[in-house]
Formats: structure tokens, C-alpha cells, sequence
């Protein structure tokens, strides 16, 4: 048997698996050819919904438009960042904890009309505002506070003041 003839056969034999392989190749690319058509035709419509009522140049002038906005949202963020690192500083000396004591003065007055105010700041500092109504007039005292304590005596209502200024939770 010649070289020839040992092909003829081999193909003879082979010919139903070929054409087999054949088949299930050519239903294979069928069912992805589908597939693809599928997925394009998706995509065209996501497309299609995305560009309704426009042209690339408009879509172009509204992608630049949303980038600007952008880079202004940015600008505007570092901005108020900035701001309000500086408010917070500004904030440690402001004052914050508040304790206020109403009080009678003088037996025989009407109503609480007497007060000490005390007024903190994040660092215990500030000041103590005692204010006495009586029937000959009004006293005003002030006394400084450092680190939560007074320098100068303090009244019983100056003290429960402060103490309720220092307790306060910020």
C-alpha cells in the first residue's frame, strides 16, 4: 500500500469524525455569534439611551461641563476644609462651658433676681460674672479663672457655677 493509498484511507475512516467536529465547531460559533449579537445589541441600546437627543459635540460640552463642576466642587471643598481648621482653632478660646446659679441675694426680695455666670473655655480659662440685685441697686463682680480655679474667693453660687461649667461635655 502506497503513501496515497494509506491517506485515502485514513480519511475514508476519519471522514464521520471530521465532519462531526466539523459540526459541533460550526454550532459552537453559531450560539457565540448569538451571544455577541446580544450583548451588542444591549450595549446599543445603553448607548442609544445615553446619547437620546444628542450629538457627540453636545455630549462633549456636557462631559466638560460636569468636569468643571468638578474641579469647582474641589476648589470649594479645599476651601471649606480650610475654614473650618481655622474655625476650630478659633474655637479653643471661645467660650463653651456655661454654668449659671440664680439666686436670692437679701432675704425678703421677690424671685431669684441675684446670678453668678461662669463662662469657660476648652482650657478650664475664663471668667465668673456674679451679679447682686438688691434695693439699694445692682453689683457687678467679675473673677478670673485659670486652669478651673479662682484667684480671688468665690461665693457658694460662684463655686456651684463653676462647677457646673467645668462638668459640662463638649
Amino acid at each position: 500500500m502506497n503513501f496515497w493509498e494509506s491517506m485515502k484511507a485514513f480519511y475514508l475512516n476519519a471522514a464521520p469524525y471530521m465532519l462531526l467536529a466539523g459540526i459541533v465547531i460550526t454550532l459552537f460559533a453559531i450560539i457565540l455569534i448569538a451571544v455577541l449579537i446580544g450583548k451588542q445589541n444591549r450595549l446599543k441600546k445603553r448607548l442609544d439611551r445615553f446619547l437620546r437627543g444628542s450629538d457627540g459635540a453636545s455630549l462633549e460640552e456636557r462631559l466638560q461641563k460636569v468636569i468643571d463642576d468638578n474641579q469647582r466642587v474641589k476648589i470649594q471643598l479645599k476651601n471649606n476644609i480650610n475654614e473650618i481648621v481655622k474655625l476650630n482653632d478659633e474655637m479653643l478660646t471661645a467660650y463653651r462651658k456655661i454654668g449659671v446659679v440664680k439666686f436670692n441675694a437679701f432675704p425678703g426680695m421677690a424671685g431669684k433676681v441675684s446670678s453668678s455666670i461662669c463662662l469657660l473655655n476648652n482650657e478650664n480659662n475664663g471668667v465668673i460674672i456674679n451679679s447682686i440685685h438688691g434695693q439699694e441697686g445692682c453689683y457687678t463682680y467679675v473673677k478670673e479663672i485659670m486652669n478651673g480655679k479662682s484667684i480671688t474667693a468665690l461665693t457658694k453660687e460662684d463655686e456651684e457655677a463653676l462647677k457646673i461649667a467645668l462638668e459640662m461635655e463638649l
